[in-house]
């Protein structure tokens, strides 16, 4: 479920960025769940990371793409978090690894 809600939010993120021509090198989508210890073991919260590297990365656009997948295109996500709190955090580095950008999305950000 976990590799899911990561792999539905990266293609909506990345295709948005794209879509914002924005000049994206790499890209790669983390996500750190917790599960409760009693069985069913459920999801009991997440944390995901969106790792965004090129140049001039626009951290508006990033944050409209996060925002777009988070609310309207990803359907693991709208599922899933009706379950458990996510937390969504961003990172734009400048091609060649200088980290920009360290933030927390919060639909407050837009």
């Amino acid at each position: 479920m976990v590799v899911s809600l990561a792999g539905y939010s990266a293609m909506d993120v990345i295709s948005i960025l794209q879509k914002k021509r924005q000049e994206v090198t790499d890209f790669r989508v983390e996500v750190d769940a917790d599960r409760a210890d009693e069985h069913p073991r459920v999801l009991t919260e997440a944390v995901i990371e969106y790792h965004v590297t090129g140049k001039e990365v626009d951290e508006k656009a990033v944050l409209r793409a996060i925002e777009l997948s988070a609310t309207h295109y990803c359907p693991a996500q709208a599922i899933m978090a009706k379950g458990f709190p996510m937390d969504l955090k961003y990172f734009i580095y400048e091609e060649g690894g200088e980290l920009v950008i360290s933030r927390v999305y919060e639909p407050s950000d837009q």
